[in-house]
């Protein structure tokens, strides 16, 4: 699914790939992440000379937890796709990290890169709304939903001393 044929390629100069990754799919073990809805990939292989570029377009959205409350949170990616297939480059060698060695016969398996691209636009921290009050350090309650019980003397005693310094100053 996610295979540009190189001789295809070859003949033809250019392959389209217009795809769709659902949340079930292989594309996702191990990923830690838990697609909302199925990642729209569009993108076009192109033959660079001995080269072969890929670019395109990633779109998709992901159920992520609210940084302050854990809420679930659906957040999305619109991302630009560059990868570059350098024929003679071996996978080790020091090149850039966005070259990546393309093999002499076969098919270009994009699920990798692709992957790692996603993973890296995912935002990393998302907030259920922009006033979230979170949740209470000390019983866990969500205080969007709820005032908490808890009272200012339950303090650690361990941080007595640090209390004590600015009070002091």
């Amino acid at each position: 699914m996610l295979h540009v044929d190189l001789n295809r390629l070859q003949r033809e100069g250019r392959a389209r790939i217009d795809a769709e990754v659902g949340p079930g799919d292989a594309f996702w073990r191990d990923a830690e992440l838990k697609p909302h809805s199925p990642l729209e990939v569009r993108l076009e292989a192109q033959q660079a000379g001995p080269d072969v570029v890929v670019r395109g377009q990633l779109r998709g959205q992901f159920e992520l937890s609210c940084r302050r409350c854990l809420e679930p949170v659906v957040g999305g990616i619109d991302e630009e796709v560059g990868l570059l297939y350098r024929a003679g480059t071996e996978v080790g060698e020091d090149e850039p990290a966005d070259v990546l060695p393309l093999p002499r016969v076969g098919s270009l398996d994009l699920a990798d890169p692709l992957r790692e691209l996603v993973l890296l636009a995912v935002p990393k921290y998302v907030y259920c709304r922009e006033g979230c009050k979170g949740l209470c350090p000390g019983c866990g309650t969500n205080l969007n939903e709820a005032v908490c019980r808890c009272t200012s003397e339950d303090v650690d005693d361990r941080w007595a001393p640090l209390r004590q310094l600015k009070v002091d100053e």
